[in-house]
């Protein structure tokens, strides 16, 4: 083996490690998007992975899955920045709660709803829990998050999240540690969008 093609296999082995570790934002998001319709989370092993209609973890507090979570806390952080986001319960309405399970089908459900908005869809690849013992250290996570122009169904934004764990600190119960590591992602993942003024 020459020595030429070992220092190429090293540089591209430390460039695949890097992409891995790293959080990619593929555009800036347009400055003309202010309207979002948030998308029921697409979790392809989702029967893995709902806190499960039996947690009970949360007294009190309806149950809720990752998918319901992440959506919540979209929500959340898009308004904070002054983005008008839809209210779920129209959305849930207007598109009968259908979950995309692709970018296209995303700008489909909207353009079928008759929604003007730009599309939240939001793939999660993986939600695991780290543990150790009986204790939760951490959760992995990986996902994908898209504005998905529903006219034309192209990404205008996308940020892919590798699999990395969400570290968790203090007792927390499985429910709550969900409750916490969604928060967590969703602040990572929009934290690169900046403030939307109001329209004048």
């Amino acid at each position: 083996m020459s020595t030429t093609f070992i220092i190429r296999v090293a540089v591209v082995s430390a460039l695949l490690t890097g992409m891995g570790c790293t959080q990619t934002v593929v555009t800036p998001l347009p400055q003309s998007v202010r309207r979002i319709v948030v998308l029921p989370p697409y979790q392809p092993d989702a029967a893995n992975t709902r806190l499960g209609k039996t947690d009970s973890d949360l007294q009190g507090l309806p149950s809720r899955t990752i998918g319901d979570l992440l959506a919540q806390q979209a929500r959340a952080q898009l308004a904070e920045k002054g983005f008008e986001v839809l209210e779920p319960s129209v959305v849930k309405l207007a598109t009968r709660d259908r979950v995309p399970t692709s970018p296209q089908m995303a700008a489909q459900i909207l353009q079928e709803a008759h929604l003007d908005a730009t599309a939240l869809y939001i793939e999660v690849r993986r939600w695991e829990p780290n543990t150790s013992g009986m204790k939760i250290d951490g959760v992995i996570v990986a996902l994908d998050v898209m504005m998905v122009d529903p006219k034309t169904g192209t990404a205008l934004w996308r940020v892919h999240r590798s699999s990395r764990p969400v570290p968790l600190y203090g007792v927390l119960l499985r429910g709550q540690a969900n409750i916490v590591v969604a928060e967590t992602v969703m602040k990572e993942v929009f934290a690169s969008v900046g403030s939307r003024q109001p329209s004048a």
